[in-house]
């Protein structure tokens, strides 16, 4: 099939957009963010187990230590993200978390001396000025909700950047499972060491733990280590900053957000700045 892995990260775009509104619920319900990420990982490797529990013992030591590292950048990216999501919507959570197309040539830059181009640092302030208008407050303090998602999209970029040259010898089943069980052992010591209550399991939370969990997590990060094996990581970027349009358009369908005319207009420059970025 051409183009195979452009329509791979698309399908797990569509997936990761989902997610959110899944997310909002289990929020509103009470579950605090490190009770949504072990709930959600913890189906993600029973799931993933279920599966390819022959390949367990087939994973390499470099493998480990690789998914280790990319699961600790997956692990604060997530609770980042969550934690965000307190305290604003999930239209604005996804778009101020999906900005690594603009961050991650500037990472290359910094890490591994590959210097944007002029688009990028153009992008770079279309970015800025989308991210001013989404997330500034009426007297100009950006507010704690778009601080944390900007946080988010800075440890996905980073987990981005490096899966291309991590993994270039490594098997991407392999590395999905390795940083699926990383953030699992990460999640499950903090919920531990909280000490928090986890709240009643009701039937409506056993769904959006699954979806999160089967879906947007271990299906997600399969396709995403797939598609972003035969896809350039910058390009990858991009199609996955699409989750964001679907994280919107889900949201006012599903949970009845309505965006100002201003974060609209911020959404509107953050997004072409995601594609003048990749302009070639």
């Amino acid at each position: 099939m051409k183009n195979k892995g452009d329509w791979l990260l698309l399908l797990a775009a569509a997936i990761g957009g989902g997610g959110f509104i899944s997310l909002k619920y289990l929020l509103d319900w009470g579950y605090t963010p490190y009770h949504i990420i072990f709930g959600r990982f913890l189906v993600a490797a029973c799931g993933m187990g279920l599966f390819y529990f022959r390949q367990i013992p087939q994973i390499t030591k470099r493998e480990w230590k690789t998914g280790g590292v990319l699961g600790a950048m997956l692990a604060a990216m997530f609770l980042l993200l969550t934690m965000g999501l307190q305290y604003t919507t999930p239209s604005v959570n996804a778009f101020l978390s999906n900005i690594p197309a603009v961050i991650v040539p500037f990472l290359c830059w910094g890490i591994f001396r590959k210097r944007p181009d002029r688009n990028c640092f153009i992008a770079a302030g279309m970015t800025g000025v989308g991210v001013a208008m989404l997330s500034l407050t009426a007297d100009f303090r950006i507010d704690l909700g778009a601080a944390l998602s900007l946080g988010a999209a800075v440890a996905f970029s980073l987990q981005m950047a490096f899966l291309g040259n991590l993994t270039e010898d490594c098997d991407a089943i392999h590395i999905a499972l390795a940083e699926n069980i990383a953030v699992l052992a990460i999640a499950a010591a903090v919920v531990l060491l909280a000490g928090k209550a986890i709240p009643p399991l009701t039937l409506p939370a056993a769904g959006n733990f699954i979806f999160l969990g089967a879906f947007c997590t271990a299906l997600y990060f399969i396709l995403q280590s797939v598609g972003q094996r035969i896809t350039p990581p910058s390009k990858a970027a991009v199609i996955i900053t699409s989750e964001s349009i679907f994280a919107a358009v889900i949201s006012a369908l599903v949970y009845g957000e309505r965006l100002s005319a201003r974060g609209l207009c911020g959404c509107a420059l953050i997004f072409l700045a995601i594609l003048l970025a990749e302009k070639r």
